[in-house]
């Protein structure tokens, strides 16, 4: 049997940081549902712990934030019971998928519009460099007009 090198095993950090996202996993919720991890108070208690990710200091490492949702949430012993439910689950992943498809198009549309004021900004500066009525004066923020 080979040994694993030290470096290779992740830390208990890492392996909560994984397993928090993972919450953000429908269909992984209702394995843990159906094979009762929810009604071990053992695990209750992990979960109960794992709210520490909460804390800015930590949750500024999580691709997925919305599993601090689903963590919350799952405090809740009747959302528990209810994650055996494909109703509740299947409206819970629409729910995340929409919130994530509405967050992309916002930072799309941020971006398009951005792109299309510096674009405006760019052609307004050429267009007064090029400009034979307008020069500069010392100060680079002021543009006098051409006596000439």
């Amino acid at each position: 049997m080979t040994e694993i090198p030290l470096e290779d095993i992740p830390t208990r950090w890492e392996i909560e940081l994984e397993f928090v996202q993972s919450l953000a996993n429908t269909q992984y919720l209702v394995y843990l549902a159906q094979q009762g991890y929810f009604k071990d108070p053992t695990f209750l208690n992990y979960l109960n712990y794992l709210n520490y990710w909460k804390d800015p200091k930590y949750s500024v490492f999580l691709v997925y934030p919305d599993c601090l949702h689903i963590l919350t949430l799952l405090q809740s012993e009747q959302f528990r019971n209810e994650l055996l439910n494909q109703n509740l689950t299947n409206m819970l992943y629409s729910d995340m998928v929409d919130y994530w498809k509405e967050s992309l198009f916002k930072i799309e549309n941020e971006k398009n519009q951005f792109d299309t004021n510096n674009q405006n900004q760019i052609s307004n500066l050429q267009i007064q460099q090029n400009s034979p009525e307008l020069k500069t004066s010392s100060s680079p923020d002021v543009i006098q007009e051409s006596t000439a």
